[in-house]
């Protein structure tokens, strides 16, 4: 849930049909949450209860989902007024001379906190690697 409130996704180890993302949840055998294609639509704060003949067992177990979503836009480094420029999510983009890629990443977490929030008060580091 954000701030938005809470949505069950499962109940009693039966999917809700209703919920935007059925089709790409499932149940593990040992209980976890399995998300197929993991969308920023995702991120938030996770809680799995068990219950036992309808009352609740120990504490609730909570994991926080972050989603670093990757763009890429490029335009022609010509200063021609009809270059265009398009942007995508794209994990390949063709890159040829005389043009220019811009890669931008977001961080959406379930505090809504800026990226900067989270580098400076709870270390975390993103860097930008060439894995080619």
């Amino acid at each position: 849930f954000r701030h938005s409130g809470a949505v069950e996704l499962i109940i009693k180890g039966i999917k809700k049909k209703d919920t935007e993302r059925h089709e790409r949840l499932s149940l593990e055998s040992d209980c976890s949450l399995n998300i197929k294609n993991v969308t920023e639509e995702d991120y938030g704060s996770y809680i799995c209860q068990q219950y036992v003949n309808g009352q609740k067992q120990g504490p609730d177990a909570r994991v926080f989902l972050h989603v670093l979503h990757v763009s890429v836009s490029s335009s022609s480094s010509s200063s021609s007024s009809s270059s265009s420029s398009s942007s995508s999510s794209s994990s390949q983009t063709e890159i040829s001379p005389g043009r220019s890629v811009t890669l931008s990443c977001q961080l959406y977490s379930y505090t809504g906190f800026s990226c900067d929030y989270w580098v400076s008060s709870e270390g975390v580091e993103l860097l930008w690697v060439n894995q080619a």
